[in-house]
């Protein structure tokens, strides 16, 4: 005699799980810059002569955990089957939870290097660059073309400071990036959910897999802004390259 109670049958559909996820992040690319500032303050206060590049890890800490806890809330695929549907169901859910995180810790990052990010439209430009950056480079397929998708402005992805060139772009360029906002982030969402499907593991070993792989994620996005808002890459000075009244002043004060 066979039972009749039969566990659904798990399924997935990464482009269906996509559509479902760009429903439910329309929001996040709008982040609270109080709660980014005190978060940074906070870490200052404590070191204020050490260098920007070496607080980025611990103002974007809190950013990293909890993402890879809400990823391991989010799939709690427990029970084979039943779990792994239940799963496949907060994939969205994870998605969003961890782009809410990657924009927060560039907004942090951006906040730490001084960059002014009271202008939305801006700031979420920036963020887009990043994110774009982070799709490119988790991107295994090579279905990901930057050129086809930002078209000139592409030139932008990987550049040191590039937020001094987004600030010197004219608002029409400006808007050319941000119409491609739906674009991006779902550049973005195929580029970091698949491997979410480990998660669909059952008995807890797929959700601790993908809380460990957000944390990759979550670092280069955090690596990703530091090249965006950081500085410009500052080319070795030769003597020859110094004004003369400067080089017989060192030379008197010697």
């Amino acid at each position: 005699m066979t039972s009749g109670f039969n566990l659904p049958k798990p399924g997935f559909d990464l482009d269906a799980t996509v559509e479902r996820a760009m429903a439910v992040i329309n929001r996040t690319l709008q982040p609270s810059l109080e709660e980014a500032r005190k978060a940074v303050d906070k870490v200052r206060a404590g070191k204020p002569l050490v260098a920007p590049e070496v607080l980025v890890s611990p103002v974007t800490r809190g950013n990293r955990l909890r993402a890879a806890r809400a990823v391991s809330y989010s799939l709690p695929s427990i029970i084979p089957g039943y779990g792994t549907v239940i799963s496949a169901a907060a994939l969205p859910v994870a998605l969003r939870e961890v782009l809410k995180e990657a924009v927060s810790a560039a907004v942090r990052v951006g906040l730490l290097y001084d960059r002014d990010l009271t202008d939305p439209e801006l700031t979420r430009i920036a963020v887009l660059l990043v994110l774009t950056n982070g799709a490119v480079k988790l991107d295994k397929t090579g279905k990901i073309r930057p050129d086809a998708i930002l078209g000139p402005h592409a030139s932008l992805l990987g550049q040191a400071a590039a937020y001094d060139s987004l600030v010197a772009l004219t608002p029409e360029q400006r808007q050319e990036v941000a119409a491609s906002q739906s674009e991006l982030l779902r550049a973005w969402a195929l580029a970091v959910g698949p491997p979410f499907v480990a998660g669909l593991v059952p008995f807890g070993v797929g959700p601790m897999a993908a809380a460990n792989y957000v944390q990759y994620v979550l670092k280069d996005t955090i690596a990703n802004a530091a090249t965006v808002f950081g500085p410009p890459a500052h080319a070795p000075v030769t003597v020859e390259q110094l004004p003369e009244g400067e080089i017989e002043q060192d030379g008197q004060e010697s």
